[in-house]
């Protein structure tokens, strides 16, 4: 069963760095395509051409990077359904696991439950770890958008000047900059993220000061262990909650408007 769990895991691990470097390559090296065809047409001498080399040179540009967008978005979707497809076949060994190991214990008591408890506290760790993750690409995804986007729209505006069809490709531009930096403002990637970290970061550190009986547990016999340690995790899986709540709330809110929580 552990074996299983760390190829899958494994697996998982090959896939998102994939779909990592394919919408890396969606953001990045398409634009500089975009913005190297741009550059041809602005910078370079066309006026003594007569065999057509201006047409030949968009066209070919054009659709290479149509075929390289297309295949982007293909290749990231398909990996994208991988991974949801890993991360399901992992929660359904894990759920395999700890059903085993509660049959092991053959315990129905407070102190006998507490194995598979703690057995479900990494997963709980690592499930805040790559929601993290995920908020923190989907941060950079949208910065990476404003950065590139508003460097294509000073050369565009450049371009505008001697053809007209670069004025709408900067207005498209310059709405998608700000498209991008109304969603990063709005749903706090960034923020989000940083919670989430910091919440699996605190567990585990409390994973490592119950198994080396350190810190809050140095002298406590096991049942007092055991409950201080579920309480523990249980405070700073709440007070992840409230943080959440908070992030939800209007940036206009003020500390009195908001909601109580307990």
């Amino acid at each position: 069963m552990d074996q299983k769990i760390i190829e899958r895991e494994a697996s998982l691990a090959e896939h998102r760095f994939i779909r990592r470097f394919t919408l890396l390559w969606l953001l990045v090296g398409n634009p500089l395509a975009i913005s190297a065809l741009v550059l041809i047409n602005t910078l370079v001498d066309w006026t003594n051409d007569t065999g057509g080399n201006r047409g030949f040179t968009n066209v070919v540009v054009g659709v290479a990077t149509l075929a390289s967008v297309l295949g982007s978005i293909y290749w990231w979707n398909i990996f994208r359904t991988k991974i949801s497809e890993v991360e399901v076949e992992l929660r359904q060994l894990e759920l395999e696991r700890r059903h085993l190991q509660a049959q092991g214990t053959g315990a129905t008591s407070v102190s006998g439950a507490f194995p598979e408890y703690y057995e479900s506290i990494p997963v709980i760790r690592d499930e805040f770890r790559r929601s993290a993750e995920r908020y923190r690409s989907r941060h950079n995804l949208f910065q990476l958008t404003v950065i590139i986007g508003s460097i294509l729209t000073s050369v565009s505006t450049t371009a505008a000047a001697e053809q007209g069809i670069w004025s709408w490709i900067a207005v498209g531009l310059s709405a998608l900059v700000s498209m991008s930096a109304g969603i990063i403002a709005y749903f706090k990637f960034r923020e989000r993220s940083l919670n989430l970290q910091q919440t699996a970061d605190s567990i585990d550190l409390e994973l490592q000061a119950f198994a080396l009986k350190i810190r809050r547990y140095r002298g406590l016999g096991d049942d007092q262990a055991t409950a201080t340690f579920a309480e523990e995790v249980e405070r700073i899986r709440e007070e992840q909650r409230k943080k959440e709540l908070q992030l939800e709330q209007p940036p206009e809110a003020t500390p009195q408007q908001r909601p109580q929580t307990a």
